[in-house]
């Protein structure tokens, strides 16, 4: 039987726990500042003091035409990786583990620094009707160069692994998904074409880093729009990267283009936590890569359940840690109550402070 509080290996990486702190956007830049490591390290720091395994940073933008924001770190900037060095030093000397998350934006880019309009897999238009440009064949070869320069950089920089965002309507997750998808081309089509380049990202990514460094990727098990990814097309791309290697699959869902396509509902009911755990539990059943299921954990007791269901390794949680920094100590002690958090957009402002249970909820 798993254990929350026991020692296991986790996509390639010897763990203290069951417990993954999952990525969240992280607001780390002002006024277009290079650096990251101070604003950050602190709250890493006291994650990694209270327990938590490993850390998965905030997603980082892989070049010039990635970013969400300004704000964002720039992996390709010259100071990433000291900066990215400070980070992993501090993580390590407390005993955890630090993953950083790569990510191209697509057409949810909102910072582009050599000027023009963001990236799709089509044409389209944002919720402001400024245009989306379909990426030629050429900037289709540039991203997937530029995923693998920057787990290069990761690697250099003392990072235990990288994860590939390909989830949650960023640059991968709308290749997958039809509802963005509208190419003819080799890139488009079937899941066969959608998925090509989430398959030429992770190959390149694995050349680049060598076959003993973990790669893990985040991925929708469901995008929550109308089309979306079918459950057997996000089965088997799940098992097509299996076959190539991949080391650990976090398991979400949501295209985060309406309300109704959210990634983080709102979690008031024990039988409402594991929102996406049935498609991880299904997926570890012909999964040979550590499962990890992320999603709406609130309570230790629900969490060790899911985990004892089938082939899922670990949990990752991001806003009750962000809410309570020292859950998983208090947990470890014996202080079992659920988390406060409920999850809510508060956690994408600045100062990322959380909602905390409502008496009655």
């Amino acid at each position: 039987m798993k254990k929350l509080f026991e020692s296991t290996v986790v996509g390639g990486l010897a763990l203290r726990n069951r417990f993954i702190r999952s990525a969240t956007f992280e607001y780390v830049y002002d006024n277009e500042s290079e650096t990251f490591a101070d604003k950050l390290l602190p709250m890493y720091e006291r994650l990694a003091s209270n327990g938590v395994a490993a850390l998965i940073t905030g997603m980082v933008g892989i070049d010039e035409n990635s970013r969400a924001g300004s704000v964002m770190v720039k992996a390709y900037a010259q100071s990433f990786v000291p900066e990215l060095s400070k980070l992993a030093a501090g993580v390590h000397s407390l005993g955890a583990k630090l993953i950083v998350q790569i990510n191209h934006c697509g057409q949810k880019a909102r910072t582009i620094d050599n000027g023009g309009s963001p990236l799709g897999p089509s044409d389209a238009s944002d919720a402001q009707g400024n245009p989306i440009k379909s990426m030629s064949q050429e900037q289709i070869r540039s991203v997937v160069n530029s995923f693998a320069e920057t787990a290069t950089r990761c690697q250099q920089a003392g990072a235990d692994a990288v994860q590939i965002h390909a989830a949650h309507g960023y640059l991968l997750s709308e290749f997958l998904n039809p509802y963005f998808n509208k190419r003819t081309d080799a890139y488009g089509g079937s899941i066969e074409g959608r998925a090509r380049i989430v398959f030429e990202v992770y190959d390149a990514v694995r050349n680049a880093v060598g076959k003993d460094y973990p790669v893990w990727i985040k991925i929708n098990c469901k995008d929550l729009t109308e089309p979306s990814i079918a459950p057997e097309e996000f089965q088997w791309v799940c098992s097509e990267l299996d076959k190539r290697g991949i080391d650990a699959i976090e398991v979400s869902g949501g295209a985060m283009v309406s309300p109704e396509s959210a990634s983080t509902p709102l979690i008031k009911k024990e039988e409402n936590e594991g929102y996406f755990g049935r498609e991880a539990l299904k997926l570890g059943e012909t999964t040979s890569a550590s499962i990890i299921s992320v999603c709406g954990y609130r309570t230790p007791q629900i969490i060790e359940e899911w985990l004892n269901k089938g082939n899922i390794q670990a949990i990752s949680l991001c806003r009750p840690l962000i809410s309570e920094p020292d859950l998983i100590a208090r947990w470890e002690k014996g202080d079992m109550r659920k988390a406060r958090c409920i999850s809510c957009s508060k956690c994408f402002n600045p100062e990322l402070k959380c909602i905390p249970f409502a008496k009655d909820a």
